[in-house]
């Protein structure tokens, strides 16, 4: 009976809560590099974040995101990441559409070839700056700094049925772990949501 009740109150709460503390989603595109990155440069990003408010200035928001790797390996590399990021708006966004935001986060990273699979976990601070429209439409650039952890396995298996990489007699068999790199990374995102 108590259960019932509090998830009647819950329902009958939730619109003013949306209302106070909206619910955004959206998706982003960007950069990301690697400090030790092999070649220098930045892999491109795709990404899908939902956002909810948890007081007037803060709210939690969940990322989900694709990174391409453009490093030539045995067999290609998808570098997907998950992190969970606690969001404060610098100025109270009811005076102002540019709000200046600052974010702490952490999650865990994977990367998959046809015969393994690489894990790790990252921690990363940033800020950015968002235009939020009065029709609910946002846009913003996020640039995050973080620092990665990667749990090597010197294993190879064949997780996906895959062939391992072919043995040469020329040159050594160098085994990379999939393009997951250890060690601290920077990201740009461009992002855009609708907030309701």
């Amino acid at each position: 009976m108590r259960i019932a009740a509090a998830a009647a109150a819950i329902l009958v709460a939730l619109p003013s809560l949306a209302a106070a503390n909206p619910v955004t989603a959206g998706v982003s595109i960007g950069s990301h590099h690697d400090k030790v990155d092999a070649d220098g440069e930045g892999n491109r990003t795709l990404g899908l974040f939902g956002r909810v408010g948890l007081s007037k200035r803060v709210s939690g928001q969940l990322e989900v995101m694709k990174v391409d790797t453009d490093e030539q390996t045995w067999t290609p590399t998808t570098i997907r990441t998950a992190t969970l990021a606690l969001r404060l708006d610098l100025v109270d966004p009811a005076r102002s559409r540019l709000v200046p935001t600052i974010s702490f986060g952490a999650g865990i990273d994977r990367a998959s070839t046809d015969y393994d699979t690489t894990d790790g976990h990252h921690f990363e601070g940033g800020f950015g700056l968002e235009y939020r429209a009065a029709g609910g439409f946002n846009i913003g650039v996020d640039l995050r700094f973080g620092g990665r952890s990667v749990e090597q396995d010197d294993d190879v298996t064949l997780d996906g049925g895959g062939t391992p990489p072919p043995e040469t007699t020329d040159l050594p068999l160098i085994y990379d772990p999939g393009g997951l790199r250890e060690g601290e990374y920077r990201a740009l995102r461009v992002t855009a949501g609708i907030a309701f």
